[in-house]
Order: C-alpha cells, then sequence, then structure tokens
C-alpha cells in the first residue's frame, strides 16, 4: 500500500514536472473584432487593455509557464489557421469537434468535456420603443423576422433552422447595436458567459434606447482547442492548461469579468 502511494505520488510529481519543463511560446489566435467586454480592439494590434478573454488566456498558459504570442485574425481564417498549425490554441466551438487538425479536452468517456469550456448563453438584445412583453420566448417571437449576428458567429445556421432570418454581416457588436437602431434588424442576437454580461455596457451606450430579453436563446460552451501537431508535442503542458481552465480559471475568469463590467 505504502509503496503504491509513494509511486502514484512520484508520478504526479513527474507530470507536474514534465508539464512546467521546457515549454515553447504560444500562439494563440482570436478575432480581430471589438466585443467588449471579452475582446477590445480592433485590427491585428493588441490594446492596452485587451479583454478579459485575453487576460485570461494570458493566465491560461502562465498557469504552466508558457509565454504567449497573441494573434488577432480574421474570425474566419482562425480555424484554418488553427488546422495548419499556424496557431497553437483558439477558442473554439462544437462545431469543429470532429475535425482532422483540432483537438479539445476530453472527460473520461471520451466526450467534449463541459468542465474544462467556457460557458456561453446566446441572448437578444431589442429596441425599447418596441416594448416587447419581458416573457417572450425569443424563439417564436423572432420566427419570419431578421436577427443580426456578427461576421462568423458559429451559431448562424441554428438560428436559420429555428426560422428566423439572419444578417450576419456586421464586424462588431457596436455596428448590430446600429442596425437595431436604425430598424435594420428586429433584434441582435451575441454570444455572452452571463445573460447580464454587458448590460452594463449597453446602458452606458444607449442610455435605455435597447434592452436585453430576459429569457436565453440557448445556452452552450467554447473550449480553447489545440492544434494536433502541438497537442502531440506538449500532450502535458496542453493538458495542465485545460485543468486550470477547469479550475482556478473559472475564478479567475469571473474576476476578470468583473474587472472589465461596463468597459466600452
Amino acid at each position: 500500500m505504502l509503496r503504491r502511494f509513494s509511486l502514484s505520488l512520484t508520478l504526479s510529481a513527474l507530470f507536474c514536472a514534465s508539464a512546467h519543463a521546457g515549454c515553447d511560446t504560444v500562439r494563440f489566435g482570436y478575432l480581430d473584432q471589438h466585443r467588449p467586454p471579452y475582446w477590445l480592439g480592433q485590427g491585428t494590434e493588441v490594446p492596452p487593455r485587451p479583454g478579459a478573454s485575453v487576460e485570461l488566456v494570458r493566465r491560461f498558459t502562465a498557469s504552466v509557464g508558457c509565454p504567449v504570442e497573441l494573434k488577432r485574425l480574421p474570425v474566419l481564417r482562425i480555424r484554418p489557421a488553427l488546422i495548419m498549425g499556424e496557431i497553437d490554441f483558439a477558442p473554439t466551438d462544437a462545431g469543429a469537434e470532429n475535425t482532422a487538425g483540432i483537438v479539445f479536452p476530453r472527460d473520461k468517456n471520451n466526450k467534449l468535456d463541459m468542465e474544462r469550456a467556457v460557458p456561453l448563453n446566446m441572448v437578444v438584445f431589442v429596441r425599447a420603443s418596441d416594448q416587447i412583453a419581458r416573457d417572450t420566448d425569443p424563439f417564436s417571437y423572432f420566427k419570419g423576422k431578421v436577427v443580426g449576428t456578427t461576421l462568423g458567429s458559429a451559431y448562424n445556421d441554428r438560428l436559420r433552422q429555428s426560422g428566423m432570418e439572419v444578417d450576419p454581416g456586421a464586424t462588431n457588436v457596436a455596428r448590430n447595436f446600429e442596425k437595431l437602431r436604425q430598424h435594420r434588424i428586429a433584434g441582435f442576437v451575441v454570444s455572452v458567459v452571463s445573460p447580464n454580461e454587458i448590460d452594463a455596457y449597453v446602458a452606458a451606450k444607449y442610455g435605455g434606447q435597447i434592452v436585453r430579453l430576459p429569457q436565453v436563446l440557448y445556452s452552450d460552451h467554447i473550449w480553447l482547442a489545440a492544434n494536433q501537431h502541438y497537442y502531440d508535442t506538449h500532450r502535458p503542458q496542453v493538458e495542465a492548461m485545460w485543468n486550470w481552465l477547469g479550475g482556478p480559471g473559472k475564478k479567475e475568469f469571473a474576476a476578470l469579468l468583473d474587472k472589465y463590467a461596463g468597459q466600452q
């Protein structure tokens, strides 16, 4: 019994040492759009206040002593870049689960690991002047109506399948809110971690003209997926980073979101 316990401790120590040894710079790709409070700024430059998700990524790689190189890319370039190994990690949805070249964290049953993912909620913003009842079911209300999303949103197909018309052309959140104000769309669908995450930003910027429907469209997850070759050659570090995200990373992300509350 004692020998087995000692062996277990030794193996655990070896795994931790391996996870922190010789870690190369991690190339992390993310969208070049302004989506407060998660990703701030536009274009290739990373601003001094980069957003809560960017700071989370820095802590994610630092959890195993890895430096990070942040690469802002057009949203439709991110998945191909991850597959080709131009970047090592990227935020990725379940739609890429069976894509060759991309690796997700898995649970003991080899399913996508929800514990090591970031939860998402799809919410809808509308014009206050439309006076939509607070108990309105958004799936029913928006059937046959045009809703706006940001360019490259993974949930566009799901919205269309539910009977909505999707205007997916805007490259950032602000442009969709302007479309909403100008009556070019009936609602704006956006993904957030907590349903009320950007309420303060919207209230500060639009002064009550735009409000969020209380009922969430649906809930989902997003993963910090890895390139297959990077995973194969850095497996201990990758697994350790994913474990950090599923543990202390959740509390740290919540604190970062509080820090950026109301960020425009």
